[in-house]
């Protein structure tokens, strides 16, 4: 079960009937995306969202934010634009963010976003979403 859908990805935020803006992939494109945040989720939620009977909106916030972040910070994005870290216009020079930087920089907006949207949700039994600890 898809978290949040190509068309909604897609029309997210946009007026009824309009078009989506540059940047937004495609299909194929999203298919992974989408697959690799809902891991995400998953991981944070102990996987408490796939028994729901309906995803709940704020899911689906996080699944777009965690989407565009992974499509500007995660590993293949560094790969064909890695983060300037410094640049100097004197002797021309510029420094690049090492990888590991880089990595533990989105790992924390990651987080940031998933404790910001699915902080407060439960599943359909009233577990926090976030909940981490043993079931009983």
């Amino acid at each position: 079960m898809q978290y949040l859908t190509y068309e909604e990805y897609r029309m997210w935020g946009l007026p009824e009937g309009a078009e989506p803006p540059e940047g937004i992939m495609d299909g194929p494109a999203f298919a992974v995306a989408e697959f690799r945040a809902r891991k995400t989720i998953d991981y944070w939620t102990d996987s408490r969202v796939q028994a729901m009977a309906e995803v709940p909106e704020a899911v689906k916030h996080c699944m777009y934010s965690i989407i565009k972040l992974d499509s500007k910070y995660g590993a293949e994005a560094q790969i064909d634009n890695p983060l300037l870290s410094s640049f100097n216009t004197d002797g021309y020079s510029e420094s690049y963010g090492s990888a590991t930087d880089q990595k533990a920089a989105a790992q924390k907006a990651t987080a940031d976003c998933i404790r910001q949207w699915l902080y407060g949700e439960t599943d359909d039994e009233g577990t926090p979403l976030l909940y981490r600890g043993i079931r009983g």
